[in-house]
């Protein structure tokens, strides 16, 4: 895991990015304790008969537990939950078991002490047998405001 990082509002700048932090890999048991922790007992993220009837190779996460982790990231990058004021996500690709959450960010504009910086999760990992999906790629992509000082 991470911590929040010291930062003074005089240290950044547009176009500033933030060092990646990664969480994972993402394992069975990180699913069930999200939906545990948030109720989404939604089968198809839990259940591997299910997830197949459904469609799908096997269960995946919800899109809000790598969006969970990129807030986590976004806090630690700019000194902790206190200072977010709003984030906006939109899920671009499903996250799998064995998946790396790969969280970027990028200061995108600064007025006065609110901070909006750019955010995106990429999943890193060979996804299930059969999807033939890239190493890498955007999982969630987005934006938040931080107020800094």
């Amino acid at each position: 895991m991470s911590a929040p990082q010291t930062v003074a509002l005089e240290a950044l700048m547009p176009g500033m990015d933030f060092g990646e932090t990664v969480f994972g890999p993402l394992q069975r048991a990180d699913i069930v304790r999200y939906a545990g922790a948030s109720g989404d007992f939604n089968p198809i993220h839990i259940d591997d008969d299910y997830a197949r009837a459904s469609g799908s190779p096997e269960i995946f996460a919800m899109g809000m537990l790598p969006a969970g982790y990129l807030a986590h990231a976004l806090c630690d990058w700019l000194g902790g939950p206190g200072g977010l004021r709003r984030y906006k996500i939109r899920f671009v690709a499903r996250v799998w078991l064995g998946d790396e959450i790969v969280c970027r960010g990028r200061v995108q504009e600064i007025a006065g002490d609110l901070v909006t910086v750019g955010v995106e999760a990429s999943r890193r990992g060979p996804g299930p047998d059969g999807l033939e999906l890239p190493a890498e790629e955007v999982a969630l992509l987005g934006s938040a405001q931080f107020q800094v000082g």
